[in-house]
């Protein structure tokens, strides 16, 4: 069973460049599912091929506990990491835990502010070599168009993107955890458990195919679709 939802507020401080220690940590945010989910996320990462790309771009990164933790199990052969939130005070959780962990503006850059539903991202196309979506879908209106579109652009040719979270098949849950979730995330208002089916018509819409699925603990899924890769004749446009 996915465990999403809004990450618990330490205390909604926005963190700016040169600020303390004390504010930074100040501005940290955290998440309930962080400790469950992190080791079996990273080990699909690592059978993916996720954790070997060069650049992620995180969507929906909340307080920005994953990437530095990640960091520190991958060591020298990590991708850096590049976390967005819609939220500005998630961006500058993510900011303040990068800056304690040392990693701001090297292994882990400055959050950015991105609204997955919008037609348009502030991120520079056709660059990164992954990007990363962790318990972010079923919180998410069920519009993916935008979402798949915005990922398309983002990634480079053969790129990856990896979801971390749980679908219906054919309309069936994966376990019954999994239709009481959807029915707890409906009636606190967000679109709960997407359908499998759903995301691959929206990944096919712009040139992605699903490729990997890995069933983790606690009936969790990992999918993993790619961008197809150039043609000869696109590459020398």
């Amino acid at each position: 069973e996915v465990e999403g939802g809004p990450p618990m507020l330490l205390r909604p401080t926005f963190c700016a460049a040169g600020v303390s220690l004390v504010a930074a940590v100040r501005a940290m945010q955290t998440s309930p599912a962080f400790a469950r989910n992190r080791d079996p996320i990273l080990e699909a990462m690592r059978e993916t091929g996720v954790a070997e790309c060069g650049v992620i771009l995180e969507l929906g990164s909340g307080p920005g506990e994953h990437a530095p933790y990640f960091i520190s199990k991958l060591g020298t052969d990590s991708p850096t990491w590049q976390p967005t939130d819609i939220s500005r005070e998630a961006c500058a959780s993510s900011d303040a835990r990068a800056r304690t962990a040392g990693l701001l503006g090297s292994s882990v850059l400055p959050a950015k502010q991105l609204d997955i539903g919008a037609d348009e991202w502030n991120v520079e196309s056709g660059t990164y070599g992954a990007c990363l979506a962790i318990n972010v879908l079923h919180i998410a209106p069920h519009a993916f168009g935008a979402l798949f579109a915005g990922v398309a652009r983002a990634l480079a040719s053969g790129g990856l993107f990896a979801i971390y979270d749980t679908w219906t098949f054919a309309g069936e849950f994966v376990g019954p955890n999994n239709r009481r979730f959807d029915a707890s995330l409906r009636a606190q208002g967000y679109s709960g458990v997407p359908s499998i089916e759903d995301c691959d018509a929206a990944a096919a819409a712009v040139g992605l195919r699903r490729r990997d699925l890995l069933y983790l603990p606690a009936n969790n899924q990992f999918a993993v679709y790619v961008k197809a890769p150039s043609s000869p004749r696109e590459e020398g446009r």
